[in-house]
């Protein structure tokens, strides 16, 4: 009987079950001798048993336990594999955290100033740099400092004479293309280089026109890039001045990913969402860039009319009260007031959808006279929501804190 079974066999019959699951699991690794060698510690093992010699099994346990574990090479601890591990973990946490919980967003355009700015560009007769430890210091505040020369003398090249770069988006600059296949690095964003009247001197002519060809509007995102397609066989000259100023940097804000999945969206708030489902030809975001997120205040929820009445914005037939909406009403600080323009223009109302698959968010920026939203494009589906923005992390001061 089981019970009646001495401890010593009881053991050996565990060490010989242990050593026949290590031969059949290691048997395609294991060199001939050392199989060779187990399988004979085993049968002895065996021998031992039916001899209930318990010496001999005490014996062959120390010894089946040595044979096992000189028979595989030992794999020498690794403190270079130890940390590559711990990196790959950190990466898979930050993945995880990134796509489902809070994810960090650099804000480009002016469209939400003053409540966040995008990048500020800002023109000087002389050269600004000033010492690296100003520099440093100044960096923490997010400014930096440009006194871009050209390097090479040439004619653009006709397609795409500019383009933008980053590496894993970090890091953005421009390149300029010359016709002979010379490259020039500028490292500020095309956006300033491009359209900015305030930090580029004769590089490009900036284009004040507010309608296209046909009579149609112009939204103001659009206007900034236009002076693009003039480059195309531009004349540059080694030593000419190309960019001179100082530029800050956008805010960099972190949006919950996850509250609107326990919550619908509140009237007020600033939120990002994709531009993936918006069909609107004053979109302006070519094709192959696919889906882009934006960022403004959501100032019109399912079921609401909204309608501007400068500088105010109604909804549902009196002036809104939310805080941040009241704010940009109230003309106070840098803050503009709501313009009437495109669909909301003097005298215009929309009403936003509530079907449930196909409710509506009308998203206007708090710099209303210089913000392409809504007003153009029209409203933002409810699967395009990504979430409320949180909390401006960069540069210290300015916003700096919770975003409201």
């Amino acid at each position: 009987m089981l019970f009646l079974t001495p401890r010593y066999l009881k053991h050996a019959k565990l060490l010989h079950k242990g050593v026949t699951r290590f031969i059949n699991y290691k048997r395609d690794i294991l060199p001939a001798a050392k199989l060779e060698e187990i399988g004979g510690l085993r049968s002895r093992l065996e021998q031992a048993m039916r001899a209930r010699d318990r010496a001999e099994i005490t014996k062959l346990n120390e010894e089946i336990n040595k044979a096992c574990e000189r028979a595989l090479p030992e794999a020498a601890p690794s403190e270079i594999a130890d940390n590559v591990e711990v990196f790959f973990v950190a990466i898979v946490i930050a993945l995880g955290i990134r796509s489902y919980i809070a994810q960090p967003f650099k804000i480009p355009t002016g469209s939400m100033q003053p409540t966040l700015y995008g990048l500020v560009a800002n023109h000087t007769e002389q050269d600004p740099t000033p010492n690296i430890f100003a520099q440093v210091k100044d960096w923490v505040t997010g400014r930096s400092y440009f006194n871009v020369v050209a390097n090479h003398t040439g004619r653009l090249r006709q397609s795409e004479p500019l383009t933008e770069h980053s590496f894993f988006g970090f890091f953005t600059h421009c390149r300029m293309h010359f016709e002979d296949g010379e490259t020039q690095w500028i490292w500020a964003p095309l956006r300033q280089l491009a359209a900015d009247e305030h930090f580029n001197l004769g590089f490009i002519d900036y284009v004040g026109a507010q309608v296209r060809p046909d009579g149609s509007q112009i939204t103001p995102d659009a206007q900034k890039l236009r002076s693009l397609f003039d480059l195309g066989g531009k004349q540059i000259t080694e030593g000419q001045l190309l960019a001179r100023g100082t530029l800050d940097t956008g805010d960099h804000v972190l949006v919950n990913k996850f509250s609107y999945h326990f919550r619908r969206p509140e009237r007020g708030e600033v939120f990002v969402f994709t531009t993936k489902n918006i069909r609107s030809p004053y979109m302006n975001i070519p094709a192959e860039q696919g889906s882009q997120h934006y960022i403004k205040r959501l100032v019109g929820v399912p079921g609401d009319r909204v309608e501007v009445h400068s500088p105010e914005l109604w909804v549902n037939g009196k002036p809104a009260e939310e805080a941040g909406m009241q704010r940009v009403a109230s003309m106070k600080g840098d803050y503009k007031g709501y313009g009437s323009i495109g669909m909301l223009a003097a005298g215009y109302a929309r009403e936003l959808s509530t079907r449930e698959n196909s409710r509506e968010y009308w998203a206007m920026g708090d710099n209303s006279y210089n913000s392409s939203d809504s007003r153009y494009w029209g409203a933002v589906p409810e699967r395009n929501l990504v979430g409320p923005a949180l909390f401006c992390y960069f540069p210290l001061g300015r916003n700096w804190g919770f975003i409201r």
